[in-house]
C-alpha cells in the first residue's frame, strides 16, 4: 500500500526487505529457522552466533543496500507520490493506527523477557525452544486471542510446501544418500580447513537456490558434523557458521530458496503483483554472490588469520 501511494513498483520495496531479512537473520540463534537447526544440532549458543557472525553480516548488509539502490534506482526515482487519492491515504493512516495498545504493551513485556532468556538462559541450560514455548504460552494466557482467527491467518499453502520438502529430505537421509554426500565431500576436502570452508559455504549457497534452505540445512547437518570431527581446526565450529552463511544468504538466490521468499511472494500475488521465479532469480542471484563473498571473507579473517 505504501508503494502504491508513492507510485512505486511494490517489488522495489518487497524484494530488498526479504533479501535483508535473509542476510541479517543469521546474526542470532533465533533470526532464521536454519540457525535454530544449526544451534540445536551443534550446541552453538545465541551469543556465539552474535559474536562470530555479526561483523560479516553488517558488511554484507551494507553491500546489499548499495546493490538494491542500484538495481531499483529507476523505480525508486519514478514518482514522488503526486496525485495520491485521499481515500488511499486514509486507508494507510487507518492501517498504521495502533488499535490495541494494551495488547502491544503486554507483547512488549513478554518479548523483552524472551530476549533476556535467549541471551542469558544458556547459563541455566534453558534451550531456545523452551524459551519460545514459554513466551507463546504467556501471550496466549495473558492476551487470550481468538485462536480460530489466528489459525485462519496462517499461510497453510507455504507450510504444506515445506512439510513436503522435509519428507523428501527425511527419505533421502533414510536411504543413505546423505552419508554418500558426506563421504564425497570428505574425500574432496581432505584435511584442508580452508577448502572445507569454501565447499560448505558455496555448495550451501548454490544448493539453496534449488532446494529450500531449511530442509537443505537439516540434511547438511550430519555432513558438516562429520567434517568438523575429521578436519584439524574445525573444532571451532567454523564449518557450521559457513553452513549458516551459505544456507541463509543463499536463500536470496531463488524464489524457493527461503521461507521468507515464499511468504512474500504469496502476499505480493494476493495484492496483484506476482513475483515470477525468473524475476526473483535475476534480482536475487547477484545479491547472493555479493553477500556470501563478503561474509565468507569475514569468516576467513575470524577463524584463519
Amino acid at each position: 500500500q505504501i508503494a502504491i501511494a508513492l507510485g512505486v513498483n511494490p517489488l522495489a520495496l518487497l524484494l530488498p526487505e526479504v533479501m535483508a531479512s535473509n542476510v541479517v537473520g543469521i546474526s542470532t540463534l533465533i533470526g532464521t529457522p536454519t540457525n535454530i537447526l544449526i544451534g540445536s544440532y551443534a550446541g552453538i549458543t545465541f551469543n556465539d552466533f552474535l559474536v562470530n557472525l555479526t561483523p560479516g553480516v553488517l558488511l554484507a548488509l551494507v553491500a546489499l543496500v548499495v546493490y538494491n539502490e542500484f538495481i531499483y534506482r529507476h523505480e525508486l526515482a519514478a514518482s514522488e507520490g503526486e496525485g495520491v487519492s485521499s481515500l488511499l491515504m486514509d486507508k494507510l493512516a487507518e492501517r498504521g493506527r495502533i488499535t490495541e495498545p494494551e495488547h502491544l504493551r503486554k507483547a512488549a513485556v513478554v518479548g523483552a523477557g524472551m530476549l533476556a532468556l535467549f541471551v542469558f538462559g544458556e547459563q541455566i541450560h534453558l534451550v531456545p525452544a523452551v524459551t519460545a514455548l514459554i513466551g507463546a504460552t504467556a501471550l496466549l494466557v495473558w492476551i487470550q486471542p481468538d485462536v480460530k482467527e489466528m489459525i485462519e491467518a496462517v499461510d497453510w499453502t507455504t507450510l504444506v510446501f515445506f512439510i513436503s520438502l522435509f519428507v523428501v529430505v527425511g527419505a533421502i537421509q533414510e536411504v543413505g544418500l546423505i552419508s554418500v554426500i558426506a563421504d564425497l565431500i570428505g574425500r574432496l576436502v581432505g584435511v584442508n580447513l580452508l577448502l572445507a570452508m569454501l565447499v560448505v559455504t558455496w555448495s550451501s549457497a548454490l544448493a539453496s537456490t534449488v532446494v529450500a534452505n531449511i530442509p537443505f540445512t537439516a540434511a547438511m547437518l550430519p555432513v558438516v558434523g562429520y567434517l568438523t570431527l575429521t578436519i584439524p581446526g574445525a573444532e571451532s565450529q567454523v564449518l557450521f557458521y559457513c553452513l549458516s552463511v551459505g544456507a541463509a544468504m543463499g536463500g536470496n538466490g531463488s524464489l524457493i530458496g527461503a521461507s521468507a521468499n515464499m511468504v512474500t511472494a504469496g502476499i505480493a500475488e494476493r495484492a496483484g503483483h506476482p513475483v515470477s521465479y525468473i524475476y526473483f532469480l535475476k534480482k536475487g542471484f547477484p545479491a547472493l554472490i555479493l553477500t556470501v563473498a563478503l561474509a565468507f571473507l569475514w569468516l576467513m579473517l575470524r577463524f584463519l588469520v
